[in-house]
């Protein structure tokens, strides 16, 4: 039996922890929904309490009749969730920022000739840029692996090799399999883990969960992704994973100014 994934949790719903990041102007809500349009981003749509989910995209936004409307599901059976559900949370990425806005439940609707889902416009979204934190996505060729360990309830060590998602100076989210759920409580504690950085070498660090959350892939294929804080990190460590960054994103740079192949 698959082990079932505790709700998550979304930034959008503690507006009294984050509301230094909620946008409420309509101008400004109408400019990044038709910019998160114009990228084609993909959006994750979790249904109500966010067991279910989605991916979809935004087709276009009527701000004359106030309306988003949105990719529908292949599978017809998320479409009736959506279009039966008390609220919708969409989750993407713009520029590594992650984005979230809440919707009620949606409709069938026509645009343009397309069979899409549509729904009024959201009166806020969420913008979660930390500022003091930049979360990278490494190179897919050169990926950074993190080695971790945990006790069975018999005493048995369990290790695990994960793959990285993202890093920053705050933390790594770590992708594996779904079944390693229950490995992976909020607040579990990991010390001692190795993070293999290509080019730059090993190093240990603590670290602890503070999220999980199912993931579906352009593929279909669903894994686990597992946001984690580092706990007590060095100042050396900080500035080695810093150094990192650093250096990917001036060979990006160099790669789409064309200054290198």
């Amino acid at each position: 039996m698959a082990e079932e994934l505790p709700a998550p949790d979304f930034e959008i719903d503690h507006p009294e922890v984050y509301a230094q990041f909620f946008l409420g102007n309509p101008l400004e809500i109408s400019f990044y929904l038709n910019l998160l349009a114009k990228r084609r981003c993909l959006f994750t749509a979790y249904i109500d309490a966010g067991q279910a989910f989605f991916l979809t995209s935004i087709v276009a936004v009527d701000d004359a009749a106030g309306t988003l409307f949105l990719d529908p599901s292949n599978a017809e059976e998320s479409n009736a969730n959506a279009c039966g559900a008390k609220r919708l949370t969409l989750v993407t990425n713009l520029d590594r920022v992650k984005m979230q806005m809440l919707l009620p439940a949606l409709h069938r609707a026509s645009y343009q000739g397309q069979s899409l889902l549509a729904a009024p416009l959201p009166k806020q979204l969420l913008r979660l840029q930390r500022r003091e934190f930049f979360r990278l996505e490494p190179p897919l060729a050169s990926p950074i692996t993190c080695q971790l360990a945990t006790r069975e309830e018999d005493g048995a060590l369990q290790t695990f090799e994960l793959t990285l998602s993202d890093i920053s100076g705050g933390g790594v989210s770590l992708i594996g399999p779904l079944e390693l759920a229950r490995y992976f409580p909020r607040d579990a504690l990991f010390q001692q883990c190795r993070l293999d950085i290509p080019e730059e070498g090993v190093t240990q660090v603590n670290l602890r969960v503070r999220k999980t959350v199912e993931v579906s892939a352009r593929d279909g294929q669903h894994n686990l992704r597992i946001g984690c804080e580092f706990v007590n990190l060095p100042g050396t460590r900080l500035a080695f994973i810093e150094r990192y960054i650093a250096r990917i994103e001036r060979e990006r740079k160099a790669r789409e100014s064309g200054l290198t192949a």
